[in-house]
């Protein structure tokens, strides 16, 4: 199965919907050259600093990461809240969940020489796995070319479909996403996926920012790598899906809080993060079963 390519004048409905179908979707051109290098500019000094500190089997030896890159790269904060993002998350997500929230942001950028990482799914920290339910998607932004010869992401179309379970599956059918700056794949954190080699001269750059259901635990601990001082200087979308907001309805809430904090928004700011799912039943409920 190839992976399909739409572009930025695509609606959000469309892109979910080659999402659910192939597990990935690649949509070109939503940023333009100028974002994605502002971005990588500002993403420089950090991968060349620490981008080596995370080196391991599976991140690789001549890979450079950065995690909670916001923290580092403030001008990434568009991609983030980006329109098509939030239409995708909400068709994605929202049937599980009031609202989602970012779970992590990793600069990764491939130096030549790198060897293939090992295929995996995002989702696999959270046990649980329940029937038509993904609890994550992930957007992987170019913010260089991505080509065959230096990394272009590996990608397993149709592997959302496959059972988990304690087995390797079969994942000889990859394709690779190549795509260039400026564009992004979509794909379901069920999906299986892993960085090419890069073969060439030349590293090649980008930024993953994945996104769950907002009663999961994210990834990263947001609270920490942007505490409310620095997080209060972000938009009400962008705060409320680090997780400055609550989930939930009426008596229903989680993450829930009464005070004076400048980076909390009290009520979630998109209208599609309101609905009212609550299961305590209402006063007028109690009066119906007798309760005054």
């Amino acid at each position: 199965m190839a992976l399909a390519y739409l572009d930025r004048t695509a609606d959000a409905e469309t892109v979910a919907n080659v999402l659910r179908r192939d597990g990935a979707v690649i949509v070109t051109g939503l940023i333009d050259d100028e974002r994605a290098d502002t971005v990588a500019e500002e993403l420089r000094a950090p991968l060349d600093r620490s981008g080596l500190d995370s080196v391991s089997d599976f991140n690789g030896d001549l890979t450079l990461r950065i995690d909670s890159s916001l923290a580092v790269a403030p001008s990434s904060a568009p991609l983030l809240e980006h329109d098509m993002v939030m239409g995708v998350a909400d068709a994605i997500l929202l049937p599980h969940a009031v609202t989602y929230q970012i779970s992590s942001m990793n600069a990764i950028e491939v130096l030549p020489g790198q060897t293939p990482q090992a295929l995996h799914r995002d989702d696999s920290p959270f046990p649980i796995t329940m029937a038509g339910t993904e609890l994550m998607i992930g957007v992987m932004w170019a913010l260089d070319d991505f080509t065959k010869e230096n990394g272009a992401t590996r990608v397993v179309p149709g592997s959302h479909r496959f059972i988990r379970s304690w087995h390797m599956p079969t994942l000889n059918n990859w394709e690779q996403a190549v795509m260039p700056k400026g564009s992004a794949l979509f794909y379901l954190g069920s999906t299986w996926h892993g960085s090419s080699a890069n073969s060439s001269n030349h590293s090649r750059l980008g930024l993953i920012n994945t996104y769950i259901l907002g009663w999961l635990r994210q990834e990263e601990n947001q609270y920490l790598y942007n505490p409310p001082e620095i997080a209060a200087k972000f938009s009400p979308r962008l705060r409320a899906l680090l997780g400055y907001t609550r989930h939930g309805s009426g008596e229903d809430l989680l993450g829930s809080y009464r005070g004076d904090n400048p980076a909390w928004v009290p009520e979630p700011p998109e209208a599609s993060w309101r609905d009212e799912r609550g299961q305590i039943a209402t006063i007028e409920n109690a009066r119906a079963q007798g309760g005054g």
